[in-house]
Order: structure tokens, then sequence, then C-alpha cells
């Protein structure tokens, strides 16, 4: 065979396998869009990885982004989409109004710290601009993010009281200083005797009685729970426990608010005061542990602590009846509060002299007495930095024997050092609450009677109360300024003012 027949021979065998491929292509016009898209595909990616990577560092998620925030809420995070320059995130982040905190990071995620509670009733913008992705070495040039801002805010200040005057006599009341919004949120068929706060905000648990003239007593209270989310008019109320079986004495609700623990003595004969845990879900169940005395909560809501004759004792919230004790101090015989996270507690002793002190106890044991009076310790708070406690107490009156002045005392917990706040002349009893943001102390100036009244309203020891103002002292960080530089503001007519959690 010549050169010539063999070249025409290969060429031949050559368009072959061509000309079956052409028509295996014509033939399948699916397959022939899909080669065409792999092609393309296939040189877009190569062009991005030749000519580099185009996209910007920015912040991918802001966890507060449009959120409220409560004092359970410290830190919020800054998600990115890639690795930071740390450094320059630290010295471009802005807060404002100025929130101090404490940086730190992991991976692509900036957390930052609140040093205290962001105080309430205000809006805050993050800022971050000019920070830069983290570079592979001094050769490389950064590139700078894309700016960032981001709002949220923290509650409104507000508090509920139990009204006074007119139709909001015996009535609870919401009072909203942020919104200037006011609001009662119990029927007036109801007698409100007692009333607390789930940390949550969600709703107002409080005890009552039928509003009938024969039918006061203390110990035919009922429990109810209303929501604070409610914009109706006049919230619906919903009774939890009835009285039938048991007097209702006290009640707490956990920190996560899903669980009420309430105090009852049962109507029949030999049976001690006992613990009885309530939830949305299940009936009542009995725990336990058995409380005379009173009774708290501790904020991590595993534990209870209650005051007994011979002294304050932590017990598991559920253990059984032989569960010992997690703690027990016999020098005590009174559990007033908790710092928010558990560290220390404040408790109350009677002393061999007739003279009463207010201890602060560490969760090491460590005690230290901040103050020591002849009257009676009715309550104390701790402020967020744990650095101030605020007492309300009696004294006896210098200038008539068996009548009490109340005070407030602001006592320094590293100095000691002590500066009396309040004093109002002639009133035995009381209550005060502490703003959540450690900005502001709620209390009542009250006048009682012993004559007929229209009010309902009866104090802590039976007393009608017949008028009564609620004020607002404004403090700071640490011990409050002089009277002079800080003037206490009257809000209204109300008793037991509590501040919204």
């Amino acid at each position: 065979m010549s050169l010539e027949q063999r070249m025409t021979l290969g060429e031949d065998n050559l368009k072959q396998p061509l000309m079956g491929f052409a028509r295996w292509f014509k033939s399948h016009p699916l397959d022939r869009v899909a080669i065409a898209t792999i092609v393309v595909l296939s040189l877009l990616i190569g062009g991005i990885i030749w000519s580099g990577d185009h996209t910007y560092p920015k912040v991918r998620e802001f966890s507060w982004q449009d959120q409220q925030i409560g004092v359970e809420d410290t830190a919020f995070i800054l998600t990115f989409n890639r690795a930071m320059d740390w450094q320059s995130v630290a010295d471009h982040l802005k807060i404002q109004p100025p929130l101090p905190g404490k940086l730190s990071w992991s991976g692509r995620r900036l957390a930052y710290t609140l040093n205290e509670p962001a105080p309430y009733g205000q809006s805050f913008q993050v800022t971050l601009d000019q920070a830069t992705e983290a570079t592979r070495g001094s050769s490389e040039e950064s590139v700078q993010m894309q700016p960032f801002a981001g709002q949220f805010q923290s509650r409104d200040r507000a508090l509920i009281y139990l009204g006074i005057d007119g139709a909001e006599n015996g009535r609870l009341v919401v009072h909203n200083l942020t919104q200037k919004t006011h609001q009662i949120l119990t029927p007036e068929t109801l007698t409100v005797q007692d009333f607390k706060a789930d940390l949550k905000r969600d709703r107002i648990l409080f005890t009552a009685v039928e509003r009938d003239e024969s039918n006061q007593d203390l110990f035919e209270q009922k429990l109810y729970t209303v929501p604070l989310s409610s914009t109706a008019a006049q919230p619906s109320y919903q009774l939890l426990l009835e009285n039938q079986d048991y007097q209702l004495l006290d009640f707490e609700i956990t920190p996560n608010g899903e669980v009420l623990i309430v105090q009852q003595f049962s109507r029949q004969e030999n049976e001690p005061v006992s613990l009885w845990e309530l939830t949305d879900s299940d009936p009542p169940r009995r725990l336990q542990h058995n409380a005379d005395g009173q009774f708290l909560i501790t904020p991590d809501g595993q534990t209870l602590v209650i005051s007994q004759n011979q002294g304050v004792a932590m017990v598991p919230l559920y253990g059984d009846a032989n569960s010992k004790p997690v703690d027990f101090w016999p020098k005590f015989d009174q559990i007033l509060s908790f710092a928010r996270d558990g560290s220390v507690a404040l408790m109350a002793q009677n002393n061999p002299d007739s003279t009463r002190s207010l201890y602060l106890l560490s969760n090491q044991g460590q005690a230290q007495e901040l103050l020591k009076v002849g009257g009676y310790v009715l309550d104390a708070e701790i402020n967020p930095s744990t650095q101030t406690v605020y007492c309300l107490y009696t004294t006896f009156n210098r200038s008539q024997a068996a009548i009490f002045d109340l005070h407030i005392s602001a006592l320094e917990v590293e100095t000691g050092k002590q500066q009396r706040l309040i004093t109002i002349p002639k009133q035995s009893s009381g209550t005060f609450s502490l703003a959540p943001d450690g900005s502001a102390l709620l209390y009542e100036e009250a006048t009682v009677t012993d004559k007929p009244s229209k009010s309902v309203v009866q104090d802590s020891v039976g007393q009608t109360v017949s008028d009564s103002q609620i004020w607002l002292y404004p403090l700071q960080d640490a011990i409050p300024l002089s009277p002079q530089q800080k003037k206490p503001q009257k809000l209204l007519a109300g008793i037991q003012p509590l501040w919204l959690p």
C-alpha cells in the first residue's frame, strides 16, 4: 500500500469517531446544554481564582440587632464573614451612648461583655468601620471592612404598684416612665394583697381576696396571674390556685419564670406549713421540705433558702426529705436577698442586746456586718456592681416612746461607709425597690388610720392605708450624692412600688 493510500485510510479512521460524536451531540440537546454550562462555570471559577477574592470583610450577624434587652442580657456577639485584625476592631468599635465593657474573640466571632447592666429606657447604636481583615504577613495589603451600623434598646423604665386613690384603690397599676403610659391591671372586684413580677417581664403574679366587706381576711386570698404584654384596656387575669383546702401564705418565682413555689397551711389540724411546686402544665406537687418561716429561691433556681428557728438553711429545691442541707447558718434568722449572680446574700440576725444587724454573706461563707440598729431590718438589696447595699430599717423615735421612724441608708461594701438617704418620721413599716440597672430607688410615704375609710389597702402590719405617695430617689453607681444635690421626685399615689425587671 502506497503512502498516499495509508494517509487516506488514516483520515477516514479519524473522521469516523468525530462524525459519530457529532451525530450523538446533535441527537442529545439536554447534554449539549449541560456541557456548555460546565464549560462556562469552569471559565468563571478559573477567572475568580486567577484574579483573587473581591469580597470585603463585613459583619454578618449582630446578636442584639433590633432587640430589647434587660439586666439578664450581659453580652452581644458580632459575627464576621472573614478573620479580622481584632486590634483594629477594638480600636474602631463604638457604642452610643457609651456602655463600658470588655472584648473577647474566638474565630470570626467577637463578644462584648458589659461591665454593668445597660441603663433602662434608652436606645443604643453600635458602629464599626475602618477595621481591617487579618493578614498573613507584613507584605500582604490589609482590606478595610464594609461599614456596619446596628441598633438595640433597653427595656422601658416601668414600675408596678398597689393603687390607693379612686378607681385604683386596691388594684394593681403599671406605670411606664419611658412611654408615659398608665394602666390598671386588675379588676375592681378583687383587692390585691401581694404581687411579684417574673424576670422575663411577661406577667405579674398576685394574691387577692374578693372585694367583700365581710371577707377581707388575709387567709382567704387566692393566687392569680395577669399578663403585661396585653394591649387591651383591661388585661385578662387568670386564677392559678384556690384556697378551699389550704391557706395561701407566700409564693416565689424561679428565675426562669416557669415554676412557682407556694407556701401553704392546711385547713386541717396537725399538718405543718408546706411548700408546693406549681407549673402551667402540671397539678400542684408537694415538696418534701417544710417551711414555717420565710423562704427564697437562689438566683440559679436550684436551691431553697429557708428561715428556721435555729438559723437559715439551704436545701436542694428538688431534694427529698432526707436530703442534707447544702449549707446552714445558725447565726442568722432571716434571708433578705441575693446579688443577681448569686455571689453574695444579705441576711439579718437578732443580737443579745436587743439590736438587729445586717450582714453580707459571700458564697465562700465569709460574713461582714454592714449595719446595726435598735429597730428592725425590713429589707435590703445590693446594686448590680455589688459595691453598695441599700437597707430599709426602723429606729425608735427619740421624742416619742414606742414610735418608730423609717430609714433608707446606703452602705458601701468595701469601706463600710454609711449614708442615710431618707428618713420618714413616725412610719413603722414600708417597702422599697432598687431599679434593675441600679439607677434609682422607689419607696412610699404612707398615712395609716384606725378609723373607717374608703380605702381597702392595708400595710404589712394590718393597718388601713388612707393615703400614700410613691417617691423616686435617683442614685449614682456608688454612694449617692448629698440630698442637696439629689432631690427625690414625687411620682404618684400608691403603695408597695416595685420596679419591673
